[in-house]
């Protein structure tokens, strides 16, 4: 049996792309964020929303594989006539992995977003709290 990313296709690339840029932005967010002064620098808060917009990129990119993979099993089921309902469910599975790996990149960006926005906001309130 193959591997899951041999079987995931072409859909493996875009959805590997997004994890590695939800990972690298993270890893800029916070060395941008845990830095003196790191509330003034409006351009921190840019790297924290490009966190959000790789996960959604991955779920969009997920869904999008599924849906192909929906159609090219459909397409092998119409050239094989009947099949066993085993193999539709099988083709079927496979198709919605994409959309389950690009959801689960989604809900870790997700977190990471929440928590590193949180401390954004922190530095903010104690900045202005200082100030006034």
């Amino acid at each position: 049996m193959n591997s899951l990313w041999i079987q995931l296709g072409l859909i493996r690339w875009p959805l590997m792309f997004s994890l590695m840029a939800v990972v690298l932005v993270t890893g800029l967010s916070v060395q941008r964020l845990f830095r003196p002064g790191a509330w003034g620098d409006l351009r921190t808060k840019v790297w924290l929303d490009a966190i959000l917009f790789w996960g959604a990129f991955a779920l969009v990119a997920g869904v999008l594989g599924t849906v192909v993979g929906v159609v090219l099993a459909a397409q092998s089921i119409e050239a094989a006539g009947e099949v066993s309902t085993t193999l539709v469910w099988g083709g079927i599975k496979l198709a919605l992995l994409s959309s389950v790996l690009g959801l689960l990149i989604l809900a870790v960006s997700s977190l990471v977003w929440f928590g590193l926005q949180f401390r954004w906001r922190m530095l903010v309130a104690a900045e202005a709290a200082e100030g006034s």
